[in-house]
């Protein structure tokens, strides 16, 4: 919107002062050049007012004097010309005054030697015109300023049409619309945000899917045991059977009761990380805080710092309790799959952080490294009660911090290499 404004005000300064004061330049030279008509008057008025004070009766002298063109000469009391204070010293100094009536333009002169006013009227010779010419300026300012608004109102005409058609799109079903956001944009904050939602929306229905698809696929297993146990349960009247036909009911129901927390947790996820406070983390110390926790078992685990300076914390602004979720998920994934080694990489560039957890295991198959971001896959089915949600929290706490997940192969230790890579 910022963008919008300014460039509203731009347009409104350029069509107001730009076209304004050039027309107003233009207007006043010519009507410069037309006022130049009154000087042979003006000469002519002088001359005549000179010789009328001289004169012992310039009333008898303007009664004979021919007539001046279509110019009016005429000779009235000084009491019959009431003139403001600003022109009174002009006035009493002998110059000419100018004033202009629905007559005409009219000059008047002090006859001092005789207490009058003579009075030299001519027809607008100017007033035409100048009326024309100020209608012609008057229609090339709006004329100008049309066209800078028209010229301003096309582009946001124009990104406001394909916004309104990705919508209808969007609103159709077509959850891959977005606004293309290249070219002149007076609303790109608006697309962005429009294009931001889309995504959460997109993300929310194949969520939703993917949920309905884990709950009917995960839940039929322990609910199949479950309806066979208790049929076995009613069919048996031996103590020691029952009890352990109990066992795995109770076993059932825990293994249920797992996956509809972890369900839980993680349709509340995106609603707890937008309502989080951010504050500076240091990523060094957090990332040595969570891997104190695994040194007493599992795998070895090395911390390498080759790729930073001595005093440098790699700070991010975050949440501390989600990236140690994020960071602990990680660790976790690495140690289940790794042999005997995970080697936890720090490093940075000028516009990122970047933690990269390698492993000497099996690794991730590179058709799958996309699959196992999404919640409910499973890169490895043989971990048990995996959910397949560990790397989907990690992806999605990720994209709240600015950051982006990235799996490729570990060159030096065989196995799988996650990076978390953080823009800063």
């Amino acid at each position: 919107m910022r963008r919008l404004t300014v460039t509203l005000l731009l347009v409104v300064l350029i069509a107001i002062f730009g076209i304004g004061v050039g027309l107003d330049t233009l207007f006043e030279h010519y009507h410069n050049d037309q006022e130049d008509e009154l000087s042979p008057v003006e000469t002519f008025a002088t001359g005549l007012a000179t010789t009328l004070d001289q004169s012992d009766s310039p009333e008898a002298l303007i009664a004979s004097w021919p007539a001046h063109g279509t110019s009016k000469v005429a000779i009235e009391p000084t009491e019959n010309l009431p003139l403001p204070a600003t022109l009174l010293p002009r006035f009493e100094s002998g110059q000419s005054v100018v004033l202009e009536s629905d007559e005409g333009v009219s000059l008047h002169y002090l006859l001092e030697n005789h207490d009058k006013v003579l009075s030299v009227t001519t027809p607008h010779a100017t007033r035409g015109p100048n009326r024309t010419l100020a209608l012609v300026f008057t229609s090339l300012f709006y004329l100008g300023t049309l066209t800078l608004v028209l010229l301003w109102l096309k582009p946001l005409l124009h990104r406001l049409n394909l916004l309104r058609n990705t919508a209808q799109s969007f609103g159709a079903g077509d959850l891959n619309s977005r606004v293309n956001r290249g070219g002149l944009s007076y609303i790109r904050d608006i697309e962005t945000e429009f294009n931001a939602m889309a995504d959460k929306i997109q993300q929310l229905v194949e969520d939703n899917k993917l949920l309905s698809s884990a709950v009917s696929h995960d839940l039929r297993t322990p609910l199949a045991r479950l309806r066979f146990g208790l049929d076995t349960l009613a069919e048996t009247t031996d103590p020691s059977a029952r009890a352990r036909y109990q066992q795995r009911i109770n076993n059932d129901l825990n293994e249920m009761e797992s996956l509809v927390n972890s369900l839980l947790r993680y349709a509340r996820l995106d609603n707890v990380l937008e309502g989080i406070e951010k504050q500076p983390v240091a990523i060094r110390e957090l990332i040595r805080e969570c891997t104190a926790q695994y040194y007493d078992s599992g795998p070895l685990i090395k911390i390498d710092h080759s790729r930073l300076a001595a005093d440098d914390q790699l700070i991010i602004h975050g949440c501390i309790e989600h990236l140690a979720t994020l960071f602990n998920n990680l660790i976790q994934n690495a140690t289940d799959h790794a042999n005997r080694k995970l080697v936890i990489e720090l490093g940075r560039s000028k516009n990122t952080i970047e933690v990269a957890f390698c492993d000497d295991g099996a690794g991730i198959d590179e058709a799958l490294r996309e699959t196992v971001l999404k919640p409910f896959q499973r890169g490895d089915t043989s971990q048990g009660n995996n959910y397949g949600l560990g790397l989907a929290v990690v992806n999605r706490i990720a994209k709240h911090h600015n950051g982006r997940i990235e799996i490729d192969s570990c060159a030096t230790l065989g196995g799988a290499r996650i990076s978390v890579v953080f823009d800063i």
